[in-house]
C-alpha cells in the first residue's frame, strides 16, 4: 500500500485562499482548488491512501466542524472521501508539530503493510523521515512540482 502523511494548513488550506476567502466573505473553509486538482492526480495516479496527520484529526470522532469541513471539500472536488484511511495517533496532548515525525513512524510501526510512503506538510523538517518528506509552501500548498516529486517518490 501507498501512503501519504497529509497535514491540511497550509497544503490545500493554503494562504492565498484563506486571503481569497476572506476578500469574498466565503462561508465555510474552502481548500485551494489548485492544491485539491493537484491532489486528485496524485491519487489517480499513485492509487495512494491518505492518514491525516494535521491538527485537524482530533475533529475526527466526534465528525467535528473541521473534519466535515474536510470531507466536504473533499468531495466538492470529486475526490472519493474512502482514501482517507486513517488518522496518526495523538503522541502530545498539545499538538506540538515536533511530535509529527514520531507520531508517523509510531503509526507506520502498527501498519505492516506500507510499501512506499511521502510525508506532505508545510513544516520543515521530519528528521528521521526526511528523506520521504515534500515541503509544501504554506502561500501555494500542493503545486504541480510536489505532484511530480509525489508520484515519482510512490511509482
Amino acid at each position: 500500500m501507498k501512503i501519504i502523511f497529509f497535514d491540511i494548513d497550509g497544503v490545500l488550506n493554503t494562504d492565498r485562499q484563506i486571503r481569497i476567502n476572506n476578500l469574498y466573505q466565503i462561508e465555510g473553509i474552502k481548500f485551494d482548488q489548485e492544491a485539491m486538482e493537484n491532489l486528485k492526480k496524485i491519487i489517480e495516479k499513485t492509487k495512494a491512501r491518505i492518514v491525516i496527520t494535521s491538527t485537524w484529526r482530533i475533529h475526527r470522532r466526534e465528525n467535528g466542524y473541521l473534519w466535515s469541513e474536510l470531507i466536504r471539500n473533499f468531495q466538492v472536488c470529486d475526490i472519493n472521501t474512502e482514501v482517507i484511511i486513517d488518522i496518526t495517533p495523538i503522541i502530545d496532548t498539545n499538538m506540538k508539530l515536533e511530535a509529527r515525525e514520531l507520531e508517523i513512524s509510531k503509526w507506520l510501526s502498527t501498519n505492516r503493510n506500507v510499501e512506499k510512503f511521502v510525508i506532505l506538510d508545510d513544516h520543515w523538517s521530519m528528521g528521521e523521515l526526511n528523506n520521504h518528506f515534500l515541503r509544501c509552501l504554506p502561500f501555494n500548498g500542493i503545486t504541480n512540482k510536489i505532484v511530480e516529486e509525489v508520484i515519482k517518490k510512490l511509482n
